[in-house]
């Protein structure tokens, strides 16, 4: 095989590979959000029931959503991003505070 017909092949490898990358960003992003959809689901569901322990406060209530969280992950093969679930936590958090706010100023 001559130099040239060995850039040629490699040139067409390269080339091949740029759409190829591409291909596989978008789908591990789909991946990710789509794993991000189930676990937001259940996250709402872990905050309700955090607010049925008795006698917690609300930093017991949130660490333990975040070990629900993260046990939800390990049975759902997803993988857990404490700081990603935390923020997530807290936004929900304070949105429920805006609302329960405009809640009670409607009174």
């Amino acid at each position: 095989m001559s130099s040239q017909e060995i850039i040629q092949l490699i040139s067409v490898i390269i080339s091949s590979l740029v759409p190829l990358i591409g291909f596989i960003t978008a789908l591990v992003k789909v991946i990710r959000e789509k794993q991000w959809n189930i676990l937001k689901s259940a996250l709402c569901d872990f905050m309700i029931r955090a607010e049925e322990l008795p006698n917690s406060t609300g930093e017991e209530k949130k660490q333990a959503v975040l070990k629900w969280c993260e046990n939800f992950c390990k049975t759902q093969g997803i993988n857990f991003d404490a700081e990603q679930v935390s923020n997530a936590i807290e936004t929900l958090i304070n949105l429920t505070k805006k609302v329960n706010n405009k809640s009670a100023q409607a009174s």
